[in-house]
């Protein structure tokens, strides 16, 4: 999988309201989104971009929401097949 091939990374968004965290080792990847909003055109942008690498959104009802220490919110993704974009 090439997210394995990433190891760690950080993508930023939005002017860093947005913000993805992977660490394929632990196979930890987060969202966080800033605490006073973000744009929701560049969120979708973000999910679609994510979604070609084989990550999605874990679905909100499968966990509770999180806040860091800032109070920005934690979103978790999961592995999934990667989107097929030669089309």
């Amino acid at each position: 999988m090439l997210l394995a091939a990433l190891d760690q990374a950080q993508l930023v968004a939005d002017e860093g309201r947005i913000r993805v965290f992977i660490d394929a080792e632990e196979e930890d990847y987060r969202l966080v989104t800033d605490a006073d909003g973000y744009d929701p055109e560049i969120m979708k942008d973000v999910l679609d971009f994510l979604e070609r690498f084989g990550l999605e959104l874990i679905d909100d009802c499968e966990y509770e929401p999180e806040f860091d220490d800032e109070d920005n919110v934690v979103m978790y993704l999961c592995e999934t097949d990667r989107k097929d974009v030669s089309a």
